[in-house]
């Protein structure tokens, strides 16, 4: 019913009908963080009208939006009334009365921290500044939240999942998790105490929930497992095990927790993305569903044998497990839990988010909904879920190792991954509770099993009837959120109940109810939070089955007040203040509002994009078709308009005799402009043609490396690096720099007007580059030239990657972007730069052990040994289990003549990381000075097999050859690596010495020619080459 519901919104037509990747391509990439989509849907009454709201995270740029339920089945957006258009990228919302005053206060959970609104009562928020009060500040970026009052004075308190995000070693605090199946390096979730007083304080050491707090954590869930009532703490973890914390009760003045995952049996390794509790088995006790990952790519990698042929039988059980998909742990009364999954069908989620229970039948017994998918897109290559398992899981260390290929294939596949696919077209998954244990996928025959790359769903009665419908929330599809109405005929009887706290927390956060009737004994708990990302109501719908009557409802408040009432109607509302009595009024009949009759259709985001932040555009300098010189640099001094075209893009023609027409107009305005076709050197001839008649624009044609720098810009210009969409025009400022994007089409009179707004204030070009209107409450970010500087290096564009670096550090001097840069610096063959950017960097953090490492590699090789052995034993004085740093350390060794003491270096860092190509060659010269020719050839050839074009390892390989009289072997290799790897030039020296030294003069000089034929200065090949000639 989502039309019906939602679409007489203009803001829900506007925004929420587009996905994030359209969205992303269309707001300056300095304002956004990405597309993945974790973003939320939460319920709950703001405004106290007694009707259930909807709340919907969204991205940075985007505005969050409050839809306000008005009892006709339909919702008005009054977030701007409301004052909760929050910009800040936000995954999670909660809904809570944090100081009991009897209104729904607002909890966000943004990129930079957690953010408080209160409600004045009337469904109109404030925010509290300093609401949140750190000990150590946020050292990741936040995820999902729980509330509870775990120290049951009577507020609620939060807890907050951080979660970090990386790129790879050296770029961040956490480098990639580490290893795969049980990562450890984490950044620390939050525990904030309620104070009574308008702040949360963060109590994370005092409560001891800093044990085991180095995890990716994605979600948590509160619940009293063990009855003792104190609320206890499931924390589900991406990578690895799962946390539970017993909450130990007040001792010496104080609450404390205890993580008791092992020995309670829930320690579930997994990808864990979702955390909730739930009685599956209406035994009175509580069990856990967890979210994790099925995937059909992983199940069958993982089984074969050359799947990490060289990890212990038990740690490929666990990379078995972790494609296996969610858990159901049945609660067994004693404080311990059993994995029931297998044998109860409930694994089944494909990349599972947000996986809870409703009973969408109201038959009594609990069903599991999980929303699937990750990144799903049309352009790009094929699903990368079987790249993953293969190219990036399999290559993760069985422990903490820095610098490792496994480094590389996570920044690999995330480069891929912006934008491409991955776990694509993964429907959504119903499975239906068949009351002896088990369930059945009914997925597709309730309507639930959207192909959407779902993230969160939250459960309430829409229409007051008393069985549960569903809001899902998938930020990155069209449209994100969709509005489920329950409509199955043959429910059976239920009874809702809502909780008010007296003593207790006023939302009775925490409570137990359990209703006896004369058929079953359902138990449900009070929550702020579950799931991934979602809240669903606090509203309790219990399904009831064929029940005919209520035997006893029992309520088991936060406070430690126990009530049970029997005079309980089926089909009612109840209404419970503790220590009083139910109030009860009967579900509504009949449907409120109508189904949709058809989806509406999506709005896609204005054409035309500010830039909050001028970018640079690369120069250039290029002939038009009458032969005379155009450059950036002749345009700089004024505004202009650069368009961008082809003569094979359908709109490029009518975008160029719009500029064409509109010169005059534009020239009076102090515009210059230029015309740039895209087409190739053999389409001139069309180019002309297409550009017949027009004399007022200069039109040129792109050199490749014009064509390819626009082309980089604009990938980088927003989020989702997308392609330069043809026609493009780019509006520049006086100084070059790109500050408007027409996509499309060209209007001159939009661009007259534009010139005249070029000049504005931050706060005129923040409100101009985005979409809607709202309120950022964290800085604007500044844009990270890095990934454009690497991709220009990438493909060989040197000077305008080097600006982009430069600027990189200006705009974010962290030890990170200084790291980053440096070894940018480096790949640019620019030793002196980076030498300075490592060197701030460790100024900045000194121990980051990959910049002391990359230090100490420069060092050596402008000749400065002992400084260089002095970063490296820096280096691993941070990581001992560092190979690189002890390879290279391991060499200088040897340069300065200590090989026994650079041996055990190898040693160690070979059984770190056998497949390690150059600590393999370094133990064979060793060897091979030893004397030992047979052991230092198979390490040789061994490094060579783990790295087919490692030049030196061959090299090394022929010499041995040579020294055990086996030249034709030798021969064979050098001529044989050759034709593969022509580019190695000390291989045609090896090669021609081999020859000259078996007297095959002739066969060495044509060698030694072909050497110089690739390069003619090369100064040895010349030498050796006069030197047979004499």
């Amino acid at each position: 019913v989502t039309a019906a519901a939602l679409g007489g919104n203009d803001s829900f037509r506007r925004q929420l009908t587009t996905g994030l990747d359209a969205w992303m391509g269309a707001i300056d990439s300095a304002l956004t963080r990405d597309s993945n989509g974790h973003h939320g849907v939460s319920v709950g009454d703001a405004d106290g009208d007694g009707l259930e709201d909807l709340y919907i995270s969204q991205p940075a740029g985007l505005p969050n939006r409050l839809f306000r339920a008005r009892g006709d089945g339909t919702f008005e957006d009054v977030t701007e009334r409301a004052g909760v258009g929050v910009l800040d990228d936000t995954s999670q919302a909660l809904f809570a009365d944090v100081d009991n005053d009897g209104d729904q206060d607002l909890i966000l959970s943004t990129s930079a921290g957690p953010v408080l609104f209160l409600n004045d009562g009337t469904g109109r928020f404030t925010r509290v500044a300093d609401a949140f009060r750190f000990e150590k500040g946020l050292q990741g970026l936040p995820m999902s939240m729980a509330m509870a009052d775990y120290d049951r004075d009577g507020f609620l308190d939060l807890y907050l999942c951080v979660y970090s995000f990386s790129y790879g070693a050296g770029e961040g605090k956490a480098g990639t998790p580490m290893p795969y199946h049980d990562a450890r390096n984490g950044a620390p979730s939050v525990l904030f105490h309620n104070d009574g007083h308008g702040h949360f304080v963060e109590t994370t050491h005092e409560a001891g929930l800093d044990v085991g707090n180095d995890r990716y954590h994605f979600a948590a869930a509160w619940a009293d497992y063990d009855g003792d009532g104190w609320p206890d703490l499931l924390v589900a973890n991406d990578f690895g095990r799962k946390n539970l914390y017993h909450n130990k009760g007040l001792r010496d003045g104080k609450v404390t927790f205890e993580d008791v995952a092992a020995k309670a049996g829930v320690e579930d390794y997994g990808a864990g993305m979702s955390a909730a509790w739930l009685d599956y088995d209406n035994d009175g006790r509580l069990d856990i569903y967890a979210g994790n990952m099925w995937s059909d790519s992983g199940r069958r990698v993982t089984a074969e044998a050359t799947f990490m042929p060289d990890a212990p039988a038990e740690v490929r059980a666990l990379y078995r497990r972790h494609a296996r998909g969610n858990s159901l742990l049945r609660g067994r009364g004693d404080g311990t839990f059993e994995d029931v999954s297998e044998r109860a069908g409930a694994e089944m989620g494909r990349w599972a988010w947000s996986s809870d229970a409703l009973d969408f039948d109201s038959d009594g017994w609990e069903d599991l909904y999980v929303v699937n998918g990750m990144l799903t897109r049309e352009s790009g290559p094929e699903d990368l879920d079987g790249f993953f398992w293969r190219q990036v899981v399999a290559r993760s260390p069985l422990t903490r190792v820095t610098g490792t290929h496994y480094d590389d294939a996570w920044r690999a596949i995330n480069q891929l991954l912006v934008r491409g696919s991955i776990a694509s077209h993964q429907r959504n998954v119903l499975l239906r509770n068949d009351g002896q244990g088990g369930f059945d996928d009914v997925s597709g025959a309730v309507g639930l099993d959207l192909d959407q790359d779902g993230r969160s769903f939250a459960v309430f009665d829409y229409d007051g009837d008393g069985d549960p419908d569903v809001a899902v929330m998938a930020a990155r599809s069209t449209p994100q959120l969709r509005l489920f109405r329950n409509d199955f005929k043959d429910r059976g009887a239920a009874v809702a109940v809502r909780l008010v706290g007296r003593i207790s927390n006023r939302d009775a956060v925490g409570a137990r109810v359990s209703v006896q009737t004369d058929a079953l004994r359902r138990t449900k708990i009070v929550q702020a939070g579950s799931g991934f990302l979602s809240q669903h109501s606090k509203e309790l719908l219990f399904g009831l089955g064929a029940s005919r009557r209520v035997v006893e409802m029992t309520v088991e408040w936060p406070s430690g007040r126990k009530q049970v009432f029997s005079d309980v109607p089926l089909n009612h509302r109840l209404v419970i203040e503790e220590g009083g009595q139910p109030r009860a009024e009967p579900f509504r009949a009949g449907r409120v509002a109508p189904l949709d009759v058809a989806a509406t259709e999506p709005v896609p985001p204005p054409s035309g994009s500010w830039l909050y932040e001028p970018f640079p555009a690369p120069d250039f300098s290029l002939p038009d078709l009458g032969g005379q010189e155009r450059s950036l640099q002749a345009l700089r001094g004024r505004p202009a308009l650069v368009l961008f075209w082809a003569t094979t893009a359908t709109a490029s023609r009518a975008a160029l005799l719009a500029l064409a027409q509109g010169r005059e107009a534009l020239t009076q305005a102090g515009v210059g402009s230029v015309a740039i076709a895209l087409d190739g050197p053999e389409d001139l001839p069309r180019v002309r043609a297409a550009a017949s008649g027009i004399t007022t624009v200069p039109v040129v044609v792109a050199s490749e490396e014009v064509g390819l720098s626009y082309a980089i810009l604009n990938r980088h210009l927003f989020m989702n690096r997308q392609d330069l969409r043809l026609p493009t025009a780019y509006l520049l400022d006086a100084e070059g720099s790109v500050v408007k994007v027409y996509r499309d089409r060209v209007e001159v009179s939009e661009i007259l007007r534009d010139v005249g707004r070029i000049d504005a204030t931050p706060a005129e070009r923040l409100a101009r580059a985005l979409p809607f209107e709202g309120t950022l409450y964290s800085p604007a970010g500044r844009r990270n030239y890095l990934p454009y500087g690497r991709e220009l290096l990438d493909q060989g564009l040197e000077a305008p990657a080097i600006v982009a670096f430069e600027r990189a550090a200006q705009a974010s001097p962290s030890a990170s972007t200084l790291y980053q840069l440096g070894t940018l610096l480096v790949k640019s063959r620019q030793p002196a730069k980076a030498r300075a950017a490592f060197e701030r960097a460790l100024e900045m953090r000194p121990d980051l052990s990959e910049a002391s490492n990359d230090l100490g590699t420069i060092l050596a090789q402008g000749g400065d040994l002992p400084g260089a052995i002095e970063k490296f034993r820096a280096a691993l004085a941070t990581t001992p289990d560092y190979p690189d740093a002890l390879n290279n350390l391991g060499y200088a060794l040897i340069l300065t003549g200590r090989p026994a003491e650079a041996r055990g270096l190898y040693e160690r860092a070979l059984a770190l990381q056998p497949d390690f190509p150059e600590a393999l060659n370094n133990l064979g010269l060793i060897l091979g000075r030893e004397g030992d020719l047979e052991r230092a050839g198979s390490y040789f050839r061994e490094a060579l097999d783990k790295r087919p074009d490692y030049g030196e390892a061959a090299n090394n390989l022929a010499l041995v050859l040579v020294a055990r009289v086996q030249t034709g072997d030798a021969i064979r290799l050098l001529e044989g690596f050759l034709e593969r790897h022509p580019e190695f030039e000390n291989t045609y020296i090896t090669l021609a010495k081999i020859y000259l030294r078996v007297q095959r003069v002739e066969d060495g000089r044509s060698v030694l020619e072909r050497l110089l034929r690739r390069n003619p200065a090369h100064r040895e090949a010349r030498e050796i080459l006069q030197h047979t000639q004499q």
